[in-house]
């Protein structure tokens, strides 16, 4: 049981860092203005998809499905930001002030940050986790 607790505080801990990026540039962003102003810059979608791989992979090297513990909040994010996105009000707003090229770069971000932790964990899974799972059952 207490290696269970090991191994849970610190993915906690890493998930919970994972979110200090893009809640800090939320709250650097004044809420009056237009939409250019209410939207995290390409740059920080950047860093932020860079902190997402680096977090997937350290947690990947530990075991296989840490990264599936990112994931999830991970997507809970990128389905608001397509949210706005897919607006006709909000989206065309963007669109119109920050250019198609910053939402082709924001869907870029999205779908990135979805793939990469499900690929971390793809590439560290491998069968004989299954096979030793297996023989444990049997013998």
């Amino acid at each position: 049981m207490a290696m269970r607790w090991s191994l849970l505080v610190p993915a906690s801990s890493i998930l919970l860092a994972s979110w200090i990026l893009p809640a800090a540039s939320a709250l650097a962003t004044p809420i009056t203005g237009g939409m250019a102003e209410r939207e995290p810059p390409a740059a920080v979608l950047w860093i932020t998809l860079l902190t997402i791989a680096g977090l997937s992979l350290a947690m990947s090297c530990r075991r296989w499905w840490l990264p599936l513990m990112l994931w999830v909040p991970v997507a809970f994010a990128v389905s608001l930001i397509i949210a706005e996105l897919a607006d006709p009000v909000i989206g065309a707003a963007i669109r119109e002030e920050l250019g198609g090229f910053y939402v082709l770069q924001a869907d870029l971000c999205a779908a990135l940050a979805i793939i990469v932790p499900l690929a971390f964990a793809n590439s560290r899974f491998d069968r004989q986790d299954v096979d030793k799972r297996r023989n444990r059952r049997l013998g």
